[in-house]
């Protein structure tokens, strides 16, 4: 299954193993399948102590594909 450029949401199950960036701040956490995806501990987005920037169902996880990960070595 082809998860690249597809966003999903805090709560939702992981649908392929990999590094995730979380669209709000570009923080990225590495994810296993069937795990649930949670809130970005980075920027708390869609949280009470997150920045007002990041209203809720803003907490967005996007797949970093092969092509992404190769350009930031």
């Amino acid at each position: 299954m082809n998860e690249e450029n597809k966003t999903h949401s805090k709560g939702e199950a992981v649908p392929e193993a990999g590094i995730y960036v979380c669209v709000p701040c570009g923080f990225k956490k590495e994810y296993q399948e069937d795990e649930k995806f949670g809130e970005c501990t980075s920027c708390l987005a869609g949280t009470s102590e997150g920045s007002d920037e990041y209203a809720e169902g803003l907490e967005l996880w996007e797949k970093l594909n092969e092509k992404h990960l190769n350009k930031e070595e």
